[in-house]
């Protein structure tokens, strides 16, 4: 697969065909037993914990289907831990800029077991946020919200797409979701085929 910059590209296919482990090979969070991956101009084979770190911090943001919050740290906080990690300044006020971007000025300092569902979903878009990715990488992003917060999450998602230019590709079973991105592929018995504009609307 090839992705352009500023593109946001879906991922469609069954459960078990490895979207996931297809999502966190190209994120730098797992690495391959064979193959190339390159990611802005760098090779991910080869590089040591270390370098895929240093890599994801300079680079990639992750939103995961389990939203992926620290326990114990405030919305606020969670949402500042990747400013500071890359040594941006006035991290605590982007993030209460990020927060009230995504509704959710009056709950800074509530913790992840005092939100609901897509008030965590939508601090946790904050926090991939922050940091300006060149890539967004979103493992369905929209799974476990209800109609009214997966359509809410998923304009956050586009509007911050379009606004920063960042490269979105996410991983979705929500066909209407996918069909807002530029380009849909499918993943079965482990190739990646493109969606025609036909196959996309029928899908």
């Amino acid at each position: 697969m090839d992705v352009k910059h500023g593109e946001s590209v879906a991922i469609l296919g069954p459960s078990g065909s490895g979207k996931s482990t297809l999502l966190g090979l190209l994120a730098a969070l797992d690495s391959p037993s064979e193959g190339e991956i390159s990611l802005d101009g760098v090779s991910l084979v080869g590089l040591d914990e270390e370098q895929k770190a240093a890599l994801r911090k300079q680079k990639i943001s992750f939103i995961f289907q389990s939203f992926m919050l620290v326990d114990t740290l405030t919305a606020l906080e969670n949402v500042m831990l990747p400013a500071e990690l890359a040594g941006i300044k006035d991290a605590r006020a982007k993030a209460e800029q990020m927060l009230n971007r995504v509704g959710l000025a009056h709950r800074l300092g509530h913790l992840p077991k005092q939100l609901s569902g897509g008030e965590q979903q939508r601090v946790a878009i904050a926090r991939a946020f922050i940091a300006e990715p060149k890539v967004l990488f979103a493992d369905e992003p929209t799974g476990n919200l209800d109609k009214h917060n997966a359509d809410r999450v998923a304009d956050m998602l586009f509007t911050m797409n379009r606004e920063s230019a960042t490269t979105l590709v996410l991983v979705t079973h929500d066909l209407q979701l996918a069909k807002r991105c530029q380009r849909q592929l499918e993943m079965a018995d482990g190739q990646l085929f493109e969606l025609a504009p036909q196959e996309q609307e029928v899908s």
